[in-house]
């Protein structure tokens, strides 16, 4: 169901579906924590999430796990020192209830750490070179290594599931994935998705791609373009944004209209990132940038798979809009 209000009011997914807080595990007198994903190692070894330098941790000393009966387990993983539980040792491979405030030792009492947050982990990247706080993936769309550069693309789906997209490769995410954007790298930690239910059945105010008209206004001089919403017998206006100059010529392209005589577009509306740059006669980083704030303002208003208005098949480097149903209404 489509609201006759500004983008603004309509409910976002992202906000409604993620915890605002974090399990965080934090050596006692210390200023900063580690937050912890759905299974976090704890050890000496680069790929641990936790990685502490004592000689008296293991490579892979013990992990902690948010299990599906909603609490944090520790696990000793046959450390060589011992895994301690507020001065108890845990037997190698016994897995262990946690609660808030317990204290852990890996490999020695006297430095133990305390697990001062025991809520459910969030999806999150964590930054694999220097001490960069985590990014959480709290919005439904997140730019890397930021929006004015978005050379990578992270966004929710309808089905609960991360999707990555960039000019090499789209598809799903995976927990531990590993992903680079410019000169930074990070891990990609996620929960598992809780369910499959359709997020358009839990939240009405939110509408599919497939159920939406896009409706562009476009003047004669095509430089003040308006995007329309139309779902449900009701039409959103999105306003006048530069960005909808490259959603006007996809849909061109989709619906094989007024478009240059030499423009090679395929039969559904795929075109090649090279001749799409020379028809909007932009760099190939304000197409990114675009694009990235098209599907900001589709998400915006409700559309929960906006991603999906742009398609990318990143291996032959084509686009194309994601959509059949554009109209598009010029000034008489």
């Amino acid at each position: 169901m489509l609201h006759s209000t500004t983008s603004s009011a309509v409910p976002s997914l992202a906000i409604v579906l993620l915890p605002t807080h974090v399990a965080q595990l934090r050596q006692r007198d210390a200023l900063s924590s580690h937050e912890l994903s759905a299974e976090t190692i704890v050890g000496r070894a680069t790929t641990a999430l936790v990685r502490l330098q004592q000689s008296f941790v293991s490579s892979h000393h013990a992990s902690l796990r948010w299990t599906e009966r909603r609490f944090w387990e520790l696990r000793d993983l046959q450390s060589k020192n011992g895994t301690f539980v507020n001065g108890v040792r845990v037997l190698a491979g016994e897995k262990v209830k946690l609660a808030l405030g317990d204290e852990i030792g890996f490999g020695s009492v006297a430095e133990a750490f305390v697990l001062e947050d025991v809520s459910p982990p969030r999806p999150m990247l964590l930054a694999l070179e220097g001490d960069a706080a985590p990014i959480f993936l709290d919005q439904s769309l997140i730019a890397l290594p930021s929006r004015e550069e978005p050379d990578v693309t992270l966004f929710h789906a309808a089905n609960g599931h991360w999707h990555i997209e960039s000019r090499d490769l789209a598809g799903p995410l995976k927990d531990g994935d590993l992903i680079r954007a410019g000169q930074q790298s990070w891990r990609c930690c996620l929960p598992t998705a809780p369910d499959e239910t359709d997020a358009i059945d839990r939240f009405p105010s939110l509408f599919a791609l497939a159920d939406v008209e896009l409706r562009l206004h476009v003047p004669r001089d095509e430089e003040q373009i308006e995007l329309a919403l139309f779902a449900g017998n009701r039409e959103l206006s999105l306003g006048v944004k530069a960005c909808y100059y490259l959603l006007l010529t996809l849909g061109r392209c989709r619906l094989h209209r007024d478009l240059p005589a030499s423009t090679e577009v395929a039969e559904d509306g795929w075109i090649s990132v090279a001749a799409l740059l020379d028809l909007l006669r932009v760099s190939e980083q304000r197409l990114n940038v675009d694009i990235f704030r098209i599907r900001q303002e589709l998400r915006s208003a409700g559309v929960v798979d906006a991603a999906s208005v742009v398609e990318r098949q990143p291996q032959r480097r084509l686009l194309r809009l994601g959509t059949a149903r554009v109209v598009f209404r010029s000034d008489s």
